[in-house]
């Protein structure tokens, strides 16, 4: 039986009108094949909307790439998302309705082509990458804005804009298309 497993997470960083993210990850065989994150900036972000979306994201990727597999494996450590999509708990937020209906209907799109489907919580220790994806989001967000009227530049290789990050041996430009693009270029203080 083949199994891929996913790893979702959101983020939510201020006060309302803050910043959401989204990171998660699939693995196939023991190996990493996706990684992806973004940042939320509609008005009724919350960090259980970045939850939600977080699945709902990497549930489209999988659904777009045609992945071969029998069972998919979701991994969430929000315990809200969780309990609301495998019907413990009701879903009383109108702000996670559309969102709830969402999961269910892709849920049921990879049931209907006969993959057995499991969402199960899991401690933050076992979610660490896609936090680490959702926290990632957000500081592009937030060195992008920090540059606004400042330094630009594009990547040369795909074209989009690179931000700004502080490495070990000092200020580096990153590409916002990482993971898919991991090029990096050296800043001149």
């Amino acid at each position: 039986m083949t199994t891929i497993i996913l790893h979702a997470d959101g983020a939510y960083r201020g006060k309302k009108g803050g910043v959401a993210s989204y990171g998660y990850l699939v693995e196939k065989d023991s190996k990493t094949i996706q990684k992806d994150y973004g940042v939320l900036l509609e008005d009724r972000v919350t960090n259980n909307y970045a939850e939600y979306t977080a699945i709902i994201k990497s549930l489209e990727w999988i659904k777009r790439s045609n992945l071969q597999f029998d069972k998919l494996m979701i991994r969430s450590d929000s315990q809200l998302v969780v309990k609301q999509v495998n019907g413990e708990w009701s879903v009383r937020s109108a702000n996670l309705r559309d969102l709830y209906k969402e999961i269910k209907d892709l849920i049921a799109h990879f049931e209907s082509k006969g993959k057995l489907v499991d969402l199960a919580h899991v401690g933050r220790e076992h979610n660490q990458e896609a936090d680490e994806l959702s926290q990632l989001a957000i500081e592009d967000h937030f060195l992008a804005s920090n540059l606004k009227g400042k330094e630009k530049k594009k990547c040369s290789q795909c074209g989009k804009e690179m931000v700004l990050r502080d490495g070990k041996y000092g200020k580096f430009w990153g590409c916002k298309g990482y993971p898919d693009c991991k090029n990096t270029e050296n800043h001149e203080d």
